[in-house]
């Protein structure tokens, strides 16, 4: 299966899923700021530039629509940066949380080791009193 190994594990939870859509947006822009408002200060050029129409202002029309298209390209940009930028920190987050995973399994590893290790010093620890308890008996047999 090629790219199984980008794909979420089947542990990983979604923080949106339980979201509202409201609360969603509100997410989203915490994440990116510069979107939102782009969008705003895009939306506020295009209704000054409607604006500009309606009254037959057409020099001041002009001029908010080429806002409303500079606008769109900063609010395009900040996109598009604002998301490479969640892609790494993302990845980088999801490496430190591999890696305390991997560390966690390692520990575990070593405990289990350890268990064992223990055990194994138990079990031959009784099978030495045992043969000396058979070797006390077989001494009290003959005396």
């Amino acid at each position: 299966m090629p790219g199984a190994s980008n794909e979420l594990p089947s542990s990983y939870e979604d923080p949106l899923e339980d979201m509202t859509p409201f609360e969603k947006i509100i997410y989203r822009s915490k994440q990116q700021p510069l979107v939102p408002l782009g969008c705003l200060a895009t939306t506020v050029a295009v209704i000054l530039a409607a604006k500009g129409v309606r009254t037959g202002d057409s020099k001041s029309a002009q001029i908010w629509f080429r806002w409303r298209v500079g606008l769109q390209g900063f609010t395009l940009a900040a996109l598009i940066f604002g998301s490479m930028y969640y892609d790494k920190t993302l990845k980088k987050q999801q490496k430190t949380e591999e890696d305390l995973a991997v560390q966690k399994a390692r520990m575990r590893e070593k405990l289990w080791v350890e268990e064992l290790e223990r055990r194994d010093a138990e079990i031959k620890d009784r099978q030495r009193r045992a043969e000396l308890a058979r070797q006390y008996k077989r001494d009290q047999a003959d005396n």
